[in-house]
């Protein structure tokens, strides 16, 4: 290796160069050694090991920490993190170029001419203070690499000022400035990028963060007053239609591990939503408020089925449908309220919700009477037991009878009280050929129990004996999982997220089984 004397933070190539790479390689691996050697590392009892500082992008506090032998060959050690920096480099394919990192403002970062393609996974409002975080690990890097690279690590702690965050603490605790802050930071990033970004391609942004109520409107129409959309959401796509953005497509894309502590138990997200934008048209026409709403009912639907054909997670369905539903709003220059007012991102977002909301209770006529019935209990009842004469009252609007419903395997019936039957007290002899009453209700639930049993496995070989109609039992599980999120059922709404979750490996293994196992399709 010839020595050309410079350092690596110069441009170096030689043995100066080769002893400060060497040295930003274990200073990683003691920064990773930093996140399982702190006070807020915790005993995880089922696997009788430590959990590190950071199974999620904060510090908890916890009242019993575990300290670890550094230089022992238990979990968290020194030499396990050092293997861990060496098996990455090993992974590097050879003659791989190397890529170039700077460090930029974002409403300012082209100096040339050139067109750069743009991705961005924007900050996420004022749930996440990155740069607050990030000192955790910046101070121990400072100590090992202060020489190796002195501009980077010039201050005594990461910069903060320009970060695009609502942290309200940084505004001495005034939340509208740290929301105006956010808001104009972000319009002016979306801005910069419509102006510097190839025009040849799309710009996507990557997000994930899931819709909360987020309280009063304010406009005084009661259709409008509550609405479900996230304070995150609602200034992300407001950024980028100010900017003159429209946003053509979404990508569900299942980012998310299963098994992050914050997902054990919990309906948490389990993708991030690729919004692809465009510029919009110069000679983009207005809309009334009708118009809009009308072209919601007739795209929205066909784009909601393709999202359940790719297997999109029910806890992240109104989250991805918030993509097709904002591409029809984004198309117009302006939607005009019947006041003559410009819509409001968040009163178009509450009704993507609504219709959302709608298309999915439609989706009930492809289900059997008995199935409706049993949607509309549940709805009004969950699990928990109802008086008889409603459950009578409701089975001939359902087109269906109460003995018949029992008959079927759905409900129990005593005493002049009504509940539907639980996961727990089907038949685990269940065989939907021999079935007299089949129903996509028993199919959905069965399959659950098959799931939560035997695993994919035990579900696949159920899958099998039902065949097309397992594809109505997962619309189905979309169904119920929206009555539970809207009841905060929150264990119920696992089961049947659950189920959509496993659904693409459920299949493969049904389409896998030997021609013999396979059964003929079973019709209602």
């Amino acid at each position: 290796m010839p020595e050309d004397g410079k350092a690596l933070n110069d441009g170096g190539t030689g043995a100066l160069a080769y002893a400060d790479a060497v040295s930003t390689y274990v200073a990683f691996a003691l920064s990773k050694l930093a996140d399982w050697s702190s006070s807020i590392c915790s005993w995880i009892h089922s696997i009788e090991g430590v959990r590190d500082t950071f199974p999620r992008q904060a510090i908890p506090m916890v009242w019993d920490f575990v300290e670890i032998n550094p230089l022992s060959s238990s979990v968290g050690n020194y030499r396990n993190h050092l293997q861990w920096v060496a098996d990455a480099l090993a992974a590097v394919p050879p003659g791989f170029r190397s890529g170039t990192a700077r460090q930029l403002d974002a409403t300012a970062f082209l100096g040339t001419s050139a067109k750069p393609i743009i991705f961005t996974d924007p900050p996420y409002y004022d749930n996440i203070a990155y740069a607050d975080l990030a000192d955790f690990f910046y101070v121990w890097l400072r100590r090992s690499l202060t020489k190796v690279y002195p501009d980077l690590f010039s201050t005594l702690l990461t910069p903060k000022v320009q970060e695009l965050v609502a942290t309200p603490y940084r505004f001495g605790g005034d939340q509208e400035q740290a929301e105006r802050f956010f808001e104009e930071g972000l319009r002016r990033v979306f801005e910069h990028v419509r102006e510097a970004q190839c025009s040849q391609y799309p710009f996507t942004v990557y997000y994930a963060f899931k819709q909360a109520e987020s309280g009063e409107d304010g406009d005084g129409d009661d259709s409008r007053s509550v609405v479900q959309v996230s304070t995150g959401w609602e200034t992300m796509l407001e950024g980028l239609l100010k900017s003159h953005f429209a946003i053509t497509s979404t990508w569900p894309m299942r980012s998310e591990r299963a098994n992050r502590p914050v997902a054990r138990g919990t309906n948490a997200l389990a993708s991030s939503i690729v919004l692809v934008c465009r510029p919009r048209a110069a000679d983009a026409p207005l809309a009334t408020r009708r118009e809009f709403i009308n072209a919601l009912k007739a795209e929205l639907p066909g784009a909601l089925k393709n999202l359940q054909r790719g297997n999109i997670a029910p806890v992240d369905l109104a989250q991805a449908a918030i993509g097709p539903g904002m591409a029809v709003f984004s198309r117009y220059s302006k939607v005009i309220e019947a006041d003559g007012s410009a819509m409001r991102v968040r009163t178009a977002l509450a009704l993507i919700n609504q219709t959302l909301d709608e298309i999915l209770a439609e989706q009930e006529d492809e289900f059997d009477a008995d199935t409706r019935w049993a949607v509309a209990w549940f709805d009004q009842y969950g699990t928990n037991e109802g008086p008889y004469g409603v459950a009578e009252t409701l089975s001939k609007a359902k087109n269906t009878a109460v003995n018949g419903l029992a008959e079927a395997g759905i409900l129990s019936a005593k005493a002049g009280k009504v509940r539907l039957i639980g996961r727990g007290e089907l038949d685990g002899d269940w065989d939907p050929t021999t079935d007299r009453r089949l129903t996509v209700w028993e199919i959905t639930h069965q399959l659950i129990r098959a799931l939560e049993k035997d695993g994919e496995a035990g579900a696949a070989a159920l899958l099998r004996k039902v065949g097309a109609l397992g594809e109505t039992a997962r619309d189905l599980a979309y169904r119920l999982y929206g009555v539970c999120e809207r009841k905060k059922w929150s264990q119920e709404a696992l089961a049947y997220n659950s189920l959509v979750i496993a659904w693409p490996e459920i299949t493969r293994l049904a389409r896998s089984a030997p021609p013999q196992e396979k059964q003929s399709e079973l019709q209602l």
